[in-house]
């Protein structure tokens, strides 16, 4: 029998924290947990109602417990709802659960659960806390203590005269031992809130090259020299660069990031891919084959991912036809750089008996996007990366630190099947170097979308702690 170690868990408190397109910002915090009393900021039109409906989550002697449990009691949970009275303006918002320092032995974030259902939905398991998104943005975070960490756990927005509830969830994972007995954990939830703004996204990608700081921000790239001839495309495109780009997306209740403005067969479109992989390890078929079209990840995609959606992020993924064009010599910085992969994902050139595009709605960055997503530094320029071979990029280490597309610690598949071998894909591994997989590995997978042109901004400046909520 599993033993019950006693652990303490304290929601400090939440606070409010608001400000309008015209950078006017209030704050308050919330001190007297068992009152339901509604508590108001507002800037012009831009007005919002933030009330508690529940006590604080306060879980002294507390033990590791299973998801299920912890979703099943009403100790864990804290609720709280927020209300948009403005008839004209929606408001964005993001809640960040907040650690702070305490007095004794401090549990550890891998420890700690967390999950949020929103308007009565119940989630159905949680997540632990060190895998969330990071808030950079905490210098108005007016805590009580001192704050250790900011961890993103939501961010949406609400329409104009509309409400949302939230239930957050905290609880020791049930993997923890007898290394978290009397430990303390303390946190405090805080939920920023904004006015939204219009403009369209492609307008808004498009203007911020102009932006650019440093290592990070939009790259235009010109594709003058191009070798295709079964497409007409425009010559520019705009791609996030950099270690830590403001690419950051509210859809469908999670963080994505904007890989950019990307040429399709249907025009330019906004290219996203979901922040963190979907799967840590996948098979994209159990029988060795790479056709995409009958995969069984494309089909999980298509039917299974894809009807999981909201009805809202459904709506914005637009059917685009997908490149899935290969190459059978790219080891060299002769044949294997960005723009050739740029080339041969349009090309026809595909293993016999394979399509070289397919249309549908959901599917995977091609080796190009991770080329062009690196800001490069200062041993190996940006230029230089972009005109190193894929196969290479290692050898070339500030080329893969200074791209945000890569992690360290996952390979990660590419759309792109492999051009000589029936059961193998592209993927990008570990090191940060192109490689081909046999379709039956196990690699994480990050979903990549298309979204419909004209979608608009609505808030958000792009960052971690506020990403951009579109519509």
């Amino acid at each position: 029998m599993k033993m019950k170690y006693k652990v303490a868990l304290f929601i400090l408190g939440a606070m409010i924290f608001g400000t309008s397109c015209m950078g006017v910002s209030y704050s308050l915090w919330v001190q007297e947990f068992e009152s339901k009393e509604t508590n108001t900021i507002k800037t012009g039109c831009f007005t919002i109602n933030f009330e508690e409906l529940s006590k604080s989550i306060s879980l002294k002697n507390t033990y590791p417990i299973s998801d299920e449990r912890a979703l099943e009691s009403a100790q864990t949970s804290y609720r709280m709802k927020v209300t948009n009275t403005c008839n004209t303006t929606d408001a964005g918002y993001s809640i960040t659960l907040n650690t702070v320092g305490v007095t004794g032995t401090k549990l550890s974030d891998e420890k700690v659960k967390v999950a949020i259902g929103i308007d009565g939905s119940k989630p159905s398991a949680g997540s632990l806390l060190n895998t969330m998104d990071i808030n950079t943005e905490t210098q108005n975070l007016e805590i009580d203590g001192t704050l250790l960490t900011s961890y993103i756990i939501n961010t949406g927005y609400i329409e104009k005269n509309a409400s949302k509830t939230f239930d957050i969830y905290l609880w020791v994972d049930e993997n923890a031992g007898k290394e978290v007995m009397n430990q303390k954990f303390e946190a405090a939830i805080v939920l920023t809130s904004y006015a939204t703004k219009m403009n369209t996204l492609e307008s808004t990608v498009q203007m911020e090259t102009s932006a650019r700081s440093g290592t990070n921000g939009i790259m235009e790239i010109k594709h003058m020299d191009s070798t295709l001839s079964n497409a007409t495309f425009k010559n520019t495109e705009y791609r996030y660069v950099g270690q830590n780009p403001n690419n950051y997306v509210s859809f469908n209740n999670e963080t994505w990031r904007m890989i950019g403005l990307v040429n399709t067969v249907e025009g330019q479109r906004i290219k996203m891919i979901k922040n963190i992989p979907l799967r840590d390890a996948i098979v994209r078929n159990t029988t060795p084959n790479n056709d995409w079209k009958t995969s069984e990840l494309q089909n999980y995609y298509t039917n299974t991912y894809y009807n999981a959606l909201s009805l809202e992020s459904k709506n914005m993924i637009e059917t685009i036809t997908w490149n899935l064009g290969s190459a059978e010599n790219y080891n060299t910085n002769e044949n294997g750089t960005a723009n050739h992969w740029y080339d041969y994902e349009r090309n026809t050139l595909v293993f016999a008996g394979n399509d070289a595009t397919w249309s549908g709605k959901i599917g995977l960055i091609s080796p190009s996007d991770y080329a062009y997503a690196t800001s490069g530094g200062n041993t190996f320029t940006q230029n230089t990366c972009i005109n190193t071979a894929l196969t290479s990029l290692s050898e070339a280490a500030d080329c893969s630190a200074n791209n945000w597309l890569f992690l360290a610690n996952k390979a990660q598949w590419f759309m792109n099947p492999a051009m000589t071998n029936q059961e193998n894909y592209f993927a990008l591994n570990t090191s940060g170097n192109l490689e081909e997989l046999k379709s039956d590995g196990t690699v994480a997978d990050r979903p990549a979308i298309y979204l419909k042109p004209g979608i608009t901004v609505k808030g958000g400046n792009g960052s971690a702690g506020n990403p951009y909520i579109i519509n």
